[in-house]
């Protein structure tokens, strides 16, 4: 269902002009558009799904064909993988002990090259062999192929190798203005531009390698963040620049059509995008421009007017129902949708609604969202204040506008937060990280004070019981802890790592408790609890009820493990069943019953939220 509100590297073919494939921005999977991102299919998973993918191509005589530059975090191990169904499934082509960066490929789609540490290697027969080339530089960040010449950019310099595509000759080191560690790569129509982190200088050569200069224009020399050429040859920098006489940065994107001696600016560009990845062009759209964000994918033919076009690649890690809308908090900021409520919804639908503004790349994570009955829905965002800090946030309009209600400096975060539906003025967030403890508020978040708990080590999970007033369930990855004084205080009635806390709206007796390789129930008030029997072992991360006292369960990745998708209990969470075969992504973060019973939402940890019909189920 989206929200479409990830970027990634982009790989077009013309093979099909109108296909669009994106390396999303997690880095382990990819997705396809075959319509110019009006739709997007299901996301190919990297398996194994600890592959992180760093660049892919296309190829361009067959438009099924597709490889990606991969490393395994963690290990280094570098792989070229390939796809031949149009990026459904992946199989290794070559491994390596060092990580691989980066992977293009030839106009015939015969040749490819992929680097990384070891040096460049070379397969002729489309990725089915490859040779490491003699005497090609380690390092390497980025490649770019310029007719029969190979740009390779590494951690210090550039190196170009000749006749890559008939001889390959001996790799050649250029005369640079200075050192520079390659972040982004670009050639085109003989221009060849390249900037580095971490200052932010550039340089650019306008004849195909032979002599470069520092590349310069209204931002001075090192400001450059950002920096490619487009299917039409313009150059575009993006740069954070110092505005004069203040201490905070001003960005501008800017754009020269005579290979770098004018330049244009177009400010509206980075409120649209924030911070520029990647851009390409559909080959039957030379002029429209393809451009990828933190917070989205966007086209566009005049850096100016701008339209989010995907992916749906979200992190979920908290879903709500208000005001007749469905809101999810993502990694990168919340976002709202009255027609995913709805019974039917039109074809392909991700979109949930852009403003034209993206959220800025830092700080907007969203960790709980809480509905605040008759008074709208608060957020916790895990905020820079400027160090970390949870920033509690309220809108009254359906999640149009957000206004700051208290921040909590911590070096942590939440998932947890909860309110009094008795006392809308009752305020509950659990923290995690260096800084553990429950805070509450007596007026809506406005205040906070830790609650002096004793043993709380990290908390995951706050809920209110719905009937017994000043009553809390606390879940802790110490235990689950009981506190009826409104968190005053509080006793632990459960060991174990918990996640997630649910309570039976019909009967408050009635509580399901899951966590890692934990999934527990209790019909006593929690007096006792019983392992559940039937599903799989797996860290759970969510529970939740429907109205009819059905139990769901949610599992996600965890430590290397594999999430489980979403379990289901018709038996007061006794025995559990797998509902969630068909799911693509089974990294189940957060799930939610509508409050009528009509739907089930499932929120990932990379392909955004999942809807099911509870009478699908039923049948």
């Amino acid at each position: 269902m989206g929200p479409d509100t990830s970027g990634g590297h982009l790989a077009f073919t013309p093979a099909a002009p109108s296909r669009l494939y994106v390396l999303a921005n997690a880095g382990n999977s990819v997705y396809r558009s075959d319509d110019h991102g009006v739709t997007w299919g299901a996301p190919g998973w990297l398996g194994p799904r600890n592959s992180s993918g760093r660049r892919l191509a296309a190829d361009p005589r067959n438009a099924d064909v597709v490889w990606v530059a991969a490393t395994a975090p963690g290990t280094d191990l570098g792989s070229v993988l390939r796809s031949e169904d149009g990026a459904k499934t992946f199989q290794p082509v070559l491994n390596s002990p060092t990580d691989i960066t980066d992977v293009v490929v030839s106009p015939t789609g015969r040749q490819l090259f992929a680097a990384g540490t070891a040096g460049v290697w070379e397969s002729l027969d489309h990725g089915t062999h490859w040779t490491l080339l003699p005497g090609s530089p380690g390092h390497v960040q980025r490649l770019a192929l310029s007719g029969d010449r190979l740009f390779i950019g590494t951690t210090t310099s550039l190196y170009v190798i000749a006749d890559a595509l008939t001889q390959p000759q001996e790799a050649r080191k250029l005369s640079l203005p200075a050192s520079v560690y390659v972040q982004h790569l670009s050639a085109h129509g003989g221009v060849v531009v390249a900037d580095q982190s971490p200052d932010g200088s550039a340089v650019i050569s306008t004849d195909n390698g032979s002599s470069w200069s520092t590349l310069s224009g209204p931002w001075d020399t090192d400001w450059v963040v950002f920096s490619a050429l487009t299917a039409n040859g313009d150059i575009q920098v993006e740069t954070l620049q110092p505005a004069a006489g203040a201490t905070t940065a001003r960005r501008n994107l800017w754009v020269s059509s005579d290979r770098g001696r004018t330049w244009t600016p177009r400010p509206k560009a980075v409120p649209a995008v924030d911070l520029y990845e990647d851009l390409g062009s559909f080959p039957d759209r030379p002029d429209e421009q393809v451009v990828t964000g933190p917070a989205g994918t966007f086209s566009t033919y005049d850096s100016v007017r701008y339209q989010r076009i995907g992916v749906p690649a979200a992190e979920v890690d908290a879903l709500a129902v208000s005001d007749h809308a469905l809101f999810a908090g993502t990694s990168v900021d919340s976002y709202s949708s009255r027609a995913a409520l709805s019974t039917a919804l039109p074809a392909g639908y991700q979109n949930w609604g852009w403003n034209g503004r993206s959220p800025y790349t830092l700080g907007n994570s969203i960790g709980a969202l809480a509905v605040v009955p008759g008074r709208g829905l608060i957020r916790a965002r895990m905020a820079l204040c400027p160090d970390y800090c949870i920033a509690l946030e309220r809108s009254n309009d359906g999640g149009g506008t957000w206004q700051p209600l208290n921040s909590v400096f911590v070096d942590g975060a939440t998932r947890s937060m909860a309110v009094d539906p008795r006392e809308p003025s009752h305020l509950y967030v659990g923290a995690y990280g260096l800084s553990n403890g429950l805070y509450t508020s007596t007026d809506g978040g406005r205040t906070l004070r830790m609650s002096p708990i004793p043993g709380l080590q990290g908390v995951r999970s706050v809920v209110v019981d719905p009937r017994a007033g000043g009553s809390l369930w606390i879940g802790d990855v110490s235990g689950l802890y009981l506190s009826k004084d409104s968190g005053a205080s509080a006793v632990k009635v459960l060991s174990g790592d918990v996640e997630r806390v649910a309570v039976d709206p019909r009967r408050s007796d009635h509580i399901v408790v899951v966590g890692k390789d934990m999934l527990k129930v209790s019909h006593d008030g929690g007096a006792s609890f019983s392992d559940a029997v039937g599903h799989p072992a797996a860290t759970y991360d969510d529970a939740a009820f429907a109205p009819d006292g059905t139990v769901f369960a949610a599992s996600a990745d965890a430590e290397g493990e594999p999430g489980q998708g979403v379990v289901r209990s018709v038996d007061g969470g006794a025995h559990f069943s797998d509902v969630t075969t068909d799911l693509p992504d089974r990294d189940v973060r957060s799930i939610l019953v509508s409050p009528d019973g009509e739907w089930l939402f499932a929120g990932t940890g990379g392909s955004g939220v999942y809807r099911i019909a509870l009478d699908r189920l039923n049948g």
